[in-house]
């Protein structure tokens, strides 16, 4: 009897063992860019709730099988609304049911936007939303853009305000781990003064006296040469300026200046990190004449994590609207919209800083301002990969297409302003004469070796797309073993592999395209329904890469009327994207071929499926029960 207890056990052993080793982290990212990369980031999570895959031997969605889903700025909301809401099933969030068939769209499809779905959010009016945080802010002290954010995109999804963090609930039907960018900015006392006027300019001004243009990349690599002459002919010449990035130097110039640059930080579910690795870091900050004075330094040493009760005090708790705020706040980066927003209020409630108190070396607390991350990283590449995920699938949308592209945008170019700064180049993208907007600190999210695997990735990533656009389909492939570079700035150590799958989306995939009715983005008279991969309908001519509506749009506010900051995206043009995006993921879940007639992804099946490999534990178990069943 003890025999068969043994036995039955071990194959349960081997079981778990067998499953368990086959089970592979996957993490999701969803990339920055205001409402625009909102609303095409929950298409792409709107294809994977609709595709299925087995989880435990039953059809489940998609997205059940992931381990993270990673948001920077835009993408952050969508990350937070999918985690945390409580009024509705996964399914009516990301509209499911609905069309993914570009055959199945008409006008009454494109004028609805359903009920209970994230995407109402990114069309919602924002007027009423700063009437409504405008007195909270007064009443309360608090700063404007967390009470912003919660009315204009966490109420209307049940979500509490003012509710602990540490006791928000992820629902049970979401299996995936949060985590939200943002960035540090200095002490609170310098705040916005430092960040307008200081933050960056030194350390940036002599990077680029350090730090040669074109290192590492020889005349031999033609063909990366090639790219770089390619993205300056779209572009009008404007990305001569392309450097290596070298996180040595930058490492050392920012000891030397006290570490006076925008620091990554990123918070999940139970804690908030400060990634930042290596020595112990004096952080100084220096004052503005005639503005501000000089803030006492202090020391931190990380990487730093910490709880969320950590960062609350009594009556004053670290919430959800809070860590959302300090990804997505864009109104601190902005001096002009600040004071816009100032105007409505009769004391100033823009200049107040989102801010935690962190635990410094010598044991006391440190009250800090946090803004946009965007600012560090566009992708949220970097915190992902700090987990250590096996496989990582990465969805960029570029931000609303540039009018002065007029022969359309080139894939090179297209993706040089997301993409190539994780291979560790940068295109004329650190910009001394304004160095705390969002490019200077993309320098630091240096992740992969570009020539992993004896292969320039860059070009790989380039012919492969180039061959996808050509045969009219979506920009999706994966490069399989990437090596990860250390990382300090970040807390990533390196020496280990990767596959990432790129999705891109600029322009309209010809595939989707053919596949419309006639009345639907009909042409002007003598055109056809697209050029250089736009529709040529004005209404849709910027989709995927939705244009907010602009300045030209006039929204009032305690009855005066002011541009509408661009937010608000038009309902018809974002809900092609919804259904385009989510096309993407279906069209690509089998695979994709090229131009040339090969397999250029190999499906998104592949990557959300587990392995069915036989293990070496099972050999080992199926001995070990042939013992025990004979043994006298």
């Amino acid at each position: 009897m003890m025999k068969l207890t043994v036995a039955i056990l071990a194959l349960t052993l081997c079981n778990a063992t067998a499953k368990a080793s086959q089970k592979k982290k996957i993490g999701i990212t969803l990339n920055a860019g205001g409402n625009t990369a909102g609303n095409a980031m929950a298409g792409f999570m709107r294809g994977f709730q609709q595709q299925t895959v087995k989880i435990n031997g039953e059809d489940r969605p998609a997205l059940e099988a992931a381990d993270y889903i990673a948001g920077s700025s835009g993408g952050s909301i969508v990350a937070t609304i999918y985690h945390y809401q409580h009024s509705t099933t996964n399914d009516e969030l990301l509209d499911a049911a609905g069309p993914n068939d570009p055959s199945q769209i008409t006008n009454e499809v494109l004028d609805t936007v359903p009920e209970n779905s994230i995407f109402l959010a990114f069309g919602a009016p924002i007027s009423l939303s700063i009437q409504s945080a405008i007195p909270v802010a007064l009443a309360t002290g608090k700063p404007f853009w967390p009470i912003l954010v919660q009315n204009l995109f966490l109420q209307r999804f049940g979500i509490e305000a003012g509710k602990p963090l540490s006791s928000a609930k992820i629902r049970d039907d979401v299996k995936t781990t949060p985590i939200l960018l943002t960035s540090l900015v200095g002490p609170v006392e310098v705040f916005p003064f430092h960040l307008d006027s200081v933050i960056n300019r030194d350390i940036y001004t002599e990077y680029n006296e350090n730090v040669p243009m074109l290192e590492m990349v020889g005349e031999e690599d033609t063909e990366f040469h090639d790219i770089i002459d390619e993205i300056n002919e779209v572009t009008g010449g404007g990305v001569t300026d392309v450097r290596l990035t070298d996180l040595n130097i930058l490492r050392s110039l920012a000891e030397d200046n006290g570490f006076q640059l925008n620091l990554p930080a990123f918070g999940t579910a139970t804690e908030f990190t400060i990634p930042l690795s290596g020595s112990v870091a004096t952080l100084e900050y220096e004052g503005v004449e005639n503005q501000i004075d000089a803030a006492e330094p202090f020391d931190i040493e990380g990487p730093l994590v910490v709880a969320y009760e950590e960062l609350s005090s009594e009556g004053n708790p670290f919430t959800l609207e809070t860590l959302l705020g300090m990804s997505t706040d864009i109104l601190s980066l902005i001096p002009p919209l600040r004071t816009l927003v100032d105007s409505f209020s009769p004391v100033p409630l823009a200049s107040r800083p989102i801010s935690a108190s962190i635990p410094t070396t010598d044991g006391e607390l440190r009250e800090v301002a946090f803004t946009d991350g965007g600012i560090n990283d566009l992708s949220g590449l970097p915190a992902l990969i700090k987990m250590k995920p096996d496989r990582v699938i990465t969805c960029f949308v570029a931000g609303p297409v540039d009018a002065g592209l007029s022969d359309g945008p080139e894939v090179a170019s297209s993706i040089s302003y997301q993409v190539f700064n994780i291979f560790g180049y940068n295109f004329g993208l650190v910009d001394v004469a304004n160095p705390a907007s969002i490019v200077s600190g993309r320098v630091l999210s240096h992740l992969f070796d570009l020539y992993s695997n004896g292969e320039n990735q860059l070009v790989k990533l380039v012919n492969i797309f180039e061959s996808l656009r050509d045969a009219g389909e979506p920009l999706v492939t994966t490069l399989e073993g990437l090596d990860v570079v250390d990382n300090e700035f970040w807390g990533i150590e390196g020496g280990w592999k990767v596959n990432v799958t790129f999705v891109f989306m600029v322009g309209v995939p010809q595939q989707f395209v053919d596949e419309l009715p006639e009345d639907i983005a009909p042409p002007p008279a003598g055109k056809s329904k697209t050029e250089f991969g736009f529709f040529t309908n004005e209404e849709f001519a910027s989709v995927p890469n939705v244009i907010p509506l602009g300045s030209d749009e006039l929204i009032e506010i305690n009855g005066a009327f002011i541009p509408a900051f661009g937010f608000e995206l038009p309902e018809r043009p974002a809900r092609m994207t919804q259904i385009l995006t989510s096309w993407v993921i279906k069209r690509a879940w089998n695979g994709l071929v090229g131009i040339d007639g090969e397999v250029k992804f190999g499906g998104f099946r592949e990557l959300f499926e587990e392995e069915e490999e036989e293990e070496e534990p099972l050999s080992f178990w199926l001995r070990l029960l042939k013992y025990l069943f004979f043994w006298r």
